[in-house]
């Protein structure tokens, strides 16, 4: 991205211009069936096709089995694959919203399925934000089919909260263990005062295996979500020595086609 203030602000306005062009792609998200599983009407993933290397891929995650919140047809949750290169190196990851209390099996079934190996946290646990989809009180919890358990938590210096997880299925003998990491005080809208934190995570996930996605989710699941994505995958493909990495603007982009108003302000 270029290093002048007004080129970069004059990027982000082309950047915004792209919303309501993608946003035509989201019918089933809109759909009578799903719309109250979307926290925001105005924030929903799209069912499109993305170009990739390799062929055409499905931007909108689908749950490969059904819930019993969902009917034997209905695979819809609200989140999006994102890929940001086909280096197979690079992490890849699922961007979803803050999870509301009807979706939370949805949202472990996403978790269990696709063998998501970490869920990064960018927001609190409150109704209106994110609801309490984890077992915070009692230690051991089932969502529907999903028996959730927290083994092991703790809070660091910066204030994140580090919690060892498994997951299960009732109908399967396969255990999942995810970490989560929440990160509360990062502020909607916003950015953080210090970069201590977002440093912090990133070392922490530094050597995870990259064959399955990192879960990342804010409330919607695009500001604060598309900006770790971008700083996570920006430093990997720098390491890398990927020059294409120093175009913020077109990494936005690129993010923006798989889940729209990703990244929502300019800082």
């Amino acid at each position: 991205m270029c290093g002048r203030p007004d080129a970069m602000s004059d990027e982000f306005r082309r950047l915004q211009d792209m919303r309501h062009e993608l946003m035509r792609s989201s019918n089933e998200a809109r759909d009578a069936a799903n719309r109250e599983k979307n926290r925001y009407f105005d924030v929903v993933p799209l069912n499109i096709l993305v170009l990739k290397q390799h062929g055409l891929l499905e931007a909108l995650v689908r749950l490969k089995r059904p819930t019993t919140s969902q009917t034997s047809r209905n695979d819809y949750i609200n989140a999006s694959f994102i890929k940001v290169t086909e280096d197979n190196r690079v992490a890849k990851f699922i961007s979803t919203q803050g999870p509301l209390a009807k979706t939370f099996e949805d949202f472990w079934e996403m978790v269990y399925e696709y063998q998501c190996p970490v869920i990064v946290m960018l927001t609190q646990f409150d109704s209106l934000k994110c609801d309490e989809y984890l077992p915070l009180c009692k230690q051991r919890k089932a969502y529907g089919k999903y028996n959730v358990k927290i083994t092991n938590a703790k809070r660091d210096s910066h204030q994140l909260w580090l919690r060892d997880v498994t997951v299960q299925c009732n109908e399967s003998s396969k255990v999942h263990s995810v970490r989560h990491i929440e990160y509360p005080d990062w502020p909607d809208h916003g950015v953080p005062t210090y970069t201590d934190a977002v440093r912090q995570i990133r070392k922490w996930l530094q050597n995870t295996r990259t064959e399955h996605p990192i879960v990342v989710h804010c409330s919607a699941g695009i500001g604060r979500t598309g900006a770790y994505i971008t700083i996570h995958s920006t430093i990997e493909r720098l390491l890398l020595g990927d020059k294409s990495s120093y175009h913020l603007d077109e990494t936005v982009k690129n993010l923006r086609t798989q889940r729209v108003g990703m990244v929502q302000t300019e800082e």
